[in-house]
């Protein structure tokens, strides 16, 4: 819960601008484009913006994310995934300061990447640190907290904002980013660092001691089957435990050093990851269900349920729009229960059908402008996106990869998503357009291809260890450097 205070934050900086929108673009009781000033202060009351640039200054946010998600991979094998969650909140501060100032346009976009590189961040780095620290039977549900925290913030700021809709509110808003952050800095020391990664990093003793934090009972089974699995000991000596399992021996033998006996594996890039055909096939299955979670459409659906809650309940939109936040908090709860039980494929594959049927029967509430149906359309297309799509890849990303390539692949999984989220963004206004209902009917194909896909090519994981999978997989215990090797002659 203390790691997934940073997808809270993202959650915040996700609907942060949804209500107070205009209050940022357009000064009180003057004409629009016309700037007015705080009394006694250099601050502009708003920021005038054009639809296309609002639509570029907000949209930075995924630009933001994208950066974030691909500086995962180094930051989190550099200085531990614990650790760089604590450096990465900085990135708030520095988007907070720039937003609640901003006088100019460009100034106010710079703010949303920054926000956007912590969010994009966490969301890749809570993900893999949550899946090697959770014991196996609870790993979906402990991981699946990432997206409720997520709903909850975009849930609990939407609220906040309905108080704060006026020309120094949303200066109020941009701010509250720093509480969560400044909540996780206090707290996070005082959590475990993942043994998978202090083994990697060949502090074995430092990796049994968090391993003990986090586990209750005889834990040398497990341990061990995690050390064997991480370093290429995996085939040479077993590691010692005595008889009452008190301490753990990583002593090297006579004229031997400790490294050579337990030699972790280099942390890999992706390019290295892409190289090992095994690595290659499990990494590139997982960029599918990524990229098929943004191309589906839930921004499509959700930057268009404004209108249409606009066009149904006038002034009273914006408390639709906070029931749907908290219709996505309560089905993301439903869906953490089920995680562990029906498992992730199964959660996926209701999820991709649901998606399907209600954008078809979306197309026919268009076709027909039936102002009703659109919404009860939307309300259970982000209900069924809620208990499966909606969480799932991120539980999946983190227990599909070995410890030395999940930061690289974990990266690349997240940046394809911020990617694909920032297209569907860009291009979705120009699709309605151009296709007006039936541009719903493309999203009912894609659901419709990631059922199928879902259903052939994704593997059940629940409640197996990280090391059971990748016997499964087929990458527990095998030799990166040889691997590598042979690619290079």
């Amino acid at each position: 819960m203390v790691a997934s205070l940073g997808s809270f934050n993202s959650g915040f900086n996700t609907s942060a601008l949804n209500i107070p929108g205009n209050a940022v673009r357009y000064c009180p009781n003057v004409a629009p484009g016309v700037v007015t000033y705080y009394p006694n202060s250099p601050l502009p009351q708003c920021i005038p913006m054009t639809d296309w640039i609002w639509g570029v200054a907000t949209g930075m946010f995924a630009i933001g994310g994208l950066l974030g998600a691909m500086s995962n991979s180094y930051m989190s094998d550099r200085f531990g995934r614990r650790d760089s969650m604590i450096i990465m909140n900085i990135t708030f501060f520095i988007g907070a300061v720039l937003l609640s100032v901003a006088t100019t346009s460009a100034q106010f976009a710079i703010g949303r990447i920054f926000v956007g590189i912590g969010s994009g961040f966490m969301t890749c780095v809570i993900s893999v640190y949550v899946s090697e620290i959770s014991p196996p039977k609870y790993r979906g549900a402990l991981t699946s907290i990432l997206q409720l925290f997520t709903t909850l913030g975009i849930l609990i700021i939407e609220c906040i904002s309905l108080g704060l809709n006026s020309a120094i509110g949303w200066r109020i808003v941009v701010v509250i980013t720093v509480v969560p952050a400044i909540l996780q800095m206090l707290i996070l020391p005082f959590c475990s660092r993942s043994p998978r990664w202090l083994i990697n990093r060949n502090r074995i003793d430092e990796a049994r001691v968090e391993f003990l934090k986090l586990r209750n009972g005889d834990v040398d089974a497990e341990f061990t089957d995690m050390l064997l699995g991480i370093t290429k000991g995996s085939n040479e000596k077993t590691p010692k435990v005595d008889k009452d399992g008190a301490d753990f021996d990583n002593t090297a033998p006579k004229g031997e050093t400790n490294n050579s006996a337990f030699e972790s594996e280099a942390q890999l890039n992706i390019f290295q990851v892409m190289s090992i055909p095994i690595l290659a096939m499990v990494a590139l299955r997982i960029f599918v269900v990524h990229a098929l979670s943004q191309l589906t459409g839930i921004n499509a659906i959700m930057y268009y349920s404004t209108s249409i809650f606009e066009l149904s309940f006038g002034d009273s939109a914006k408390y639709v729009t906070i029931g749907v936040a908290g219709l996505n908090v309560v089905v993301t709860c439903l869906g953490l229960s089920l995680i562990d039980r029906l498992g992730r494929k199964t959660l996926l594959l209701v999820s991709t059908a649901g998606m399907c049927v209600w954008c078809v029967i979306m197309t026919i509430g268009m076709h027909f402008n039936v102002g009703a149906l659109q919404v009860v359309c939307i309300m259970l297309y982000v209900a069924f996106f809620a208990i499966g799509y909606g969480m799932v890849p991120f539980v999946i990303t983190g227990e599909s990869f070995p410890t030395y390539a999940v930061g690289a692949a974990s990266s690349a999984c997240l940046a394809i998503n911020w990617l694909c989220n920032f297209i569907i963004g860009l291009i979705f206004p120009t699709l309605l357009a151009a296709c007006g209902p039936y541009v719903f009917i493309i999203f009912a194909g894609l659901c419709l291809f990631a059922f199928t896909f879902v259903l052939f090519f994704i593997h059940e994981t629940k409640r197996k260890t990280l090391d059971q999978i990748g016997r499964e997989f087929g990458w527990y215990g095998i030799n990166v450097s040889e691997h590598l090797n042979r690619k290079k002659h």
